[in-house]
């Protein structure tokens, strides 16, 4: 067996290491782009804007509503888009994170300054950490994965109880509750954008897939913003 018989395999394996590193960056450049999106709406909206955008919500009590309707069409259309055209599955969802910008700018009217920045930056912090665990670690977090799903359901459930209820306390211990779900789940759907890369990566678009594994590493960031947000924000609320 010559040199190159030797050298093969490595130059496969090296090949494969490359193109998933690249893959992945995909993945979280497309993510990275929406939150950024999100945060310069929101604070547009919330904040530079926030006296002619809110009075303009006063007066229209039905645009939250077309906002919502909006959203769950671009999460639909993410999802059936991406696979078929990468870039018309990019356009949704960069145009779903500008509509949850809207959705967010009030959190300026509930939280000071300085809380949502610490809150923001603790989630950039908790999400790249579990992103890199997710992204590398040997041990297969299906089961947790799953257990974490379920556990959300649970968790909504629980919510819409609560609606209510109405008790701060309970929304406050399930802050913690839905940001450990959410933590787990961030290291669970970057395995699993590792895996499909591994498995299918020569048979699927790899665009369209980091369009889908972006979308939904979008939404494990901002839910565990929005409730770390909460966390910091409880007993300091402006209201």
């Amino acid at each position: 067996m010559n040199n190159n018989e030797y050298q093969q395999p490595r130059r496969e394996v090296n090949s494969q290491a490359s193109g998933l590193s690249a893959f992945m960056s995909k993945v979280f450049g497309y993510m990275g782009g929406a939150v950024l999106i999100s945060a310069i709406v929101a604070v547009l909206a919330g904040v530079v804007f926030q006296q002619q955008y809110f009075s303009f919500i006063a007066a229209n009590r039905w645009f939250p509503i077309v906002l919502v309707v909006a959203e769950f069409g671009l999460v639909i259309g993410t999802s059936f888009k991406a696979n078929r055209s990468a870039a018309a599955g990019l356009t949704m969802l960069f145009g779903f994170a500008a509509i949850n910008g809207l959705m967010l700018s009030s959190i300026f009217l509930q939280y000071a300054s300085a809380t949502i920045f610490s809150a923001f930056f603790a989630s950039a912090a908790i999400f790249g950490g579990m992103g890199f665990y997710g992204s590398t670690t040997h041990r297969d977090l299906t089961k947790i994965g799953t257990q974490a799903t379920f556990a959300l359901i649970g968790i909504i459930i629980v919510s819409l109880i609560n609606i209510f209820l109405r008790s701060s306390f309970i929304s406050f211990i399930f802050s913690f509750v839905i940001v450990a779900v959410f933590v787990v789940l961030t290291a669970w759907d970057t395995q699993r954008m590792r895996k499909i890369y591994e498995q299918y990566g020569n048979q699927i678009s790899l665009s369209g897939l980091a369009v889908q594994g972006a979308f939904q590493l979008y939404l494990d960031f901002i839910n565990i913003f929005i409730y770390i947000l909460q966390i910091f924000g409880y007993g300091s609320n402006r209201n």
